[in-house]
């Protein structure tokens, strides 16, 4: 979906929940996210020189019903704007749009900036009616049904997965069953999405615990043979470490201090590559 590249975009972060949602219980003390990082736009003084530029390709001189593509467009016109480091002063440069979403943008952009205003210790239900609320105060009916159905019926099953997963009146079996038959009810694409999420979010939080066997039964022989690789490069890096420091130790109880420095140089040689002493420096830096 076209939207997911759009990170600095990002409506108000409620599909993110999905991250969590899918995979783990969450209690309602904990089911905060926090405000889009999306910077703050404003307008700037009407002093500014507006600079000359080839406009967007326009599909007419009247955009005719509002559709999908049109908040595409206008998410390429921002991206453009912040490719030049000019959204800033996104609104002298409205007339890159075709006239009839000129007056949407300037809805677009107060829109965006209204839901970096957003408290970020609203939980979940409340982010989403705040989301439907600036919705209704910026856009008419018909632009929110076009550019916001998708996004807030993902929104409302992601809430709804929420208040199963929150509700501590349920055992963690029941729970669990509510949840996979929420899911089996979404279209195939959502399924895969959070069955996706879920191997994701087990694999994060417990590969590093799992056999060479536990891993093939769950994720294939080649990704456990990757993992394993992974595991034991981690392993031989943290020996190594500890080698190295043990023997720092040893360095510069010995000797001046000059002597022990080059002693210690030359061991950060043998035990690491190049890539690996800088690495080390950043690890020794946060001792």
């Amino acid at each position: 979906m076209r939207h997911w590249r759009l990170l600095s975009l990002s409506c108000i972060g409620l599909c993110g929940w999905l991250w969590t949602l899918a995979g783990q219980p969450a209690s309602t003390d904990t089911a905060h996210v926090a405000v889009s990082s999306e910077r703050p736009v404003t307008e700037a003084p009407h002093t500014v020189e507006q600079q000359p530029h080839a406009a967007m390709p326009a599909q007419a001189a009247h955009c005719g019903a509002v559709v999908k593509a049109h908040k595409h467009q206008l998410d390429d016109w921002i991206l453009a704007l912040q490719s030049e480091q000019l959204e800033q002063n996104w609104a002298h440069y409205t007339h890159r749009l075709p006239l009839c979403l000129q007056a949407l943008a300037h809805d677009y952009m107060n829109y965006k900036q209204a839901l970096t205003e957003v408290e970020n210790t609203l939980t979940v239900h409340e982010r989403f009616e705040a989301l439907q609320t600036l919705q209704g105060q910026y856009f008419s009916d018909e632009v929110i049904a076009a550019w916001f159905a998708e996004e807030n019926r993902w929104n409302a099953q992601t809430l709804e997965r929420w208040q199963i997963l929150s509700d501590q009146s349920l055992s963690e079996q029941a729970r669990r069953e509510l949840i996979d038959a929420h899911i089996s009810q979404l279209p195939q694409e959502e399924r895969e999405t959070i069955v996706a999420t879920q191997t994701l979010i087990t694999l994060t939080q417990s590969w590093q615990t799992m056999d060479y066997n536990q891993l093939s039964a769950r994720y294939g022989d080649e990704a456990a043979e990757r993992l394993m690789q992974a595991k034991q490069t981690q392993t031989d890096w943290a020996q190594r470490v500890a080698d190295y420091k043990q023997q720092r130790e040893v360095l510069l109880a010995q000797g001046s201090e000059s002597t022990s420095q080059a002693k210690i140089a030359a061991l950060e040689q043998t035990l690491f590559s190049e890539n690996e002493q800088k690495r080390l420096a950043v690890l020794l830096g946060n001792d």
